[in-house]
């Protein structure tokens, strides 16, 4: 069986929201400040010498073409051509839409069957090998290969050209803050950064799945959670509106009762999604909990990282992530701090 490089989640026709995954808000209670010095052992001196001075960081917004949006983008350029990127931690590299791809005149060499879309449907994935991403205040990313995939045409009409996953920003540190309170993305070394206020959402609970098969390697996160009273494991998705579980799962199976129509329309990569509601669920992922309509999407898990669904910004906004090579740890404020933006 051929890695999965990346999936693709859909869009829902029926709102201007963007709800897509690829795999593989000023400051406020609950953010994580990383020091201008930091500090670690002198080898064979045991005492403390400075760290790097880390520079890297962005600003998050929540808004589009004038417009408020309910995911984080960042502005930034590809080839030096601008467009809008999502931070997406769902996506376990960073994917170039298409249409900007061929717009910008980028060379695409196919990979073959190396991508699926949330239901687990093949989808065409390319490679461009020097892309010259970069992010506006933080500068150009690695000039690696990445990957490039067609996208629902929704996205290109909101002018997102780019999938920038987060955890794979290694150019400082050994980790990545993703704050959703603060609006900012910045570097960090991990365990300076895990020292914030917040309720507990992930911390070593959490499985990190890393492919080193595929072409272009991932990095993917999957939280231990519990969804209307049913086990999951849960794909920590910043690039989603609203937390799923596959219906094909156990915990899909145990909660296809309690569902109901969903009228929305679901696009992925590959076509129309099948999709119910499970109103008012209660889901619980470490110490934070919320009462939440979860969608129940018909389809198969990547077998390159399992898991029942995914975790999104209806869980996820309002926290600090801490985004490691090899570990993952949040925090998050309490649910009435979570839709301020």
């Amino acid at each position: 069986m051929a890695r999965r490089g990346a999936t693709l989640r859909g869009v829902r026709a029926g709102l201007v929201f963007l709800s897509l995954t690829l795999s593989a808000c000023g400051a406020a209670p609950g953010t994580s400040a990383v020091p201008h010095t930091q500090l670690a052992a002198s080898p064979g001196e045991g005492i403390p010498a400075p760290r790097k001075l880390l520079t890297r960081r962005a600003k998050l917004h929540y808004e589009l073409n004038g417009r408020s949006f309910p995911l984080p983008v960042v502005h930034g350029t590809v080839l030096g051509h601008p467009t809008w990127m999502l931070i997406d931690t769902g996506a376990n590299s960073h994917v170039i839409a298409g249409w900007f791809a061929k717009k910008v005149g980028l060379p695409m060499y196919k990979l073959g069957d190396v991508g699926t879309d949330h239901a687990g449907r093949s989808i065409a994935t390319f490679r461009v090998d020097h892309p010259k991403l970069a992010l506006d205040d933080w500068g150009e990313l690695d000039d690696l290969p990445m990957l490039v995939t067609e996208v629902p045409s929704i996205i290109e009409k909101l002018g997102i050209g780019a999938f920038v996953s987060p955890q794979k920003l290694n150019e400082e540190g050994d980790a990545v803050v993703l704050d959703l309170v603060a609006h900012e993305l910045r570097a960090a070394y991990f365990d300076d950064a895990v020292k914030t206020n917040g309720t507990l959402l992930l911390d070593i609970g959490a499985r990190v799945c890393e492919d080193t098969q595929s072409p272009i390697k991932g990095l993917a996160y999957v939280a231990p959670a519990n969804v209307g009273g049913s086990p999951a494991w849960l794909l920590v998705d910043t690039g989603a509106q609203r937390s799923d579980i596959l219906a094909g799962s156990i915990p899909g199976k145990t909660l296809a009762p309690k569902s109901i129509p969903n009228k929305e329309q679901m696009y992925g990569a590959s076509g129309k999604l099948t999709s119910r509601t499970i109103p008012k669920a209660t889901v619980v992922v470490g110490e934070v909990e919320r009462t939440l309509d979860v969608d129940l999407i018909g389809g198969e898990s990547d077998p390159y990282c399992p898991r029942d669904g995914v975790l999104s910004m209806d869980v996820l906004r309002g926290c600090v992530l801490v985004l490691g090579r090899k570990q993952i740890a949040a925090r998050c404020n309490s649910p009435s701090a979570d839709t301020k933006h």
